[in-house]
């Protein structure tokens, strides 16, 4: 699998993912203008809130969808999927615990250093390895009744002619 493929679905996924803390943030907003009268101080409670969705945001839009679907937006455009060792869908905690591995390789500069090392020596990163887990290219081609008939008829003809 190209190394070039992960980068690409994790630059979409970070694009994704930090592209909407505007949106939470708005959000914010708007319940603390509501609330701004009644309560004078609640802009004190808020500002940890604002610090704590930097690092709750990604945990949260990388690990639900690649909990539950094997995938998050960016693997879905590259058409990449998470799977184990053995090529079967991982359990849920697994990939859970896999993204929140991937969210401390971002937040840190050392883990993300030493991950893009390991993905061009090789191949996987170490959340990968201590998960046991391991990213793979999924094609979605489903090929009608009609296109598998013709595709064996095809190689069958390529065996002849190489007989």
């Amino acid at each position: 699998m190209e190394i070039g493929l992960r980068v690409l679905a994790l630059i979409i996924d970070l694009a994704a993912c930090f592209g909407t803390l505007p949106l939470i943030f708005y959000s914010w907003g708007w319940v603390m203008s509501k609330f701004d009268d009644s309560v004078p101080d609640l802009g004190l409670l808020v500002i940890p809130l604002f610090f704590g969705s930097f690092l709750l945001w990604p945990l949260i839009y990388f690990c639900i969808p690649t909990g539950i679907w094997g995938r998050t937006l960016g693997k879905l455009i590259c058409r990449l999927k998470v799977v184990d060792i053995y090529d079967r869908d991982p359990r849920f905690w697994r990939r859970i615990g896999r993204e929140a591995l991937k969210c401390v390789m971002i937040a840190s500069g050392i883990g993300s250093t030493i991950t893009f090392i390991l993905l061009i020596c090789q191949g996987s990163a170490w959340y990968d390895n201590l998960c046991g887990t391991k990213v793979e290219f999924s094609s979605f081609v489903r090929l009608t009744k009609t296109q598998r008939n013709y595709r064996k008829y095809m190689k069958e003809q390529e065996r002849q002619q190489r007989k």
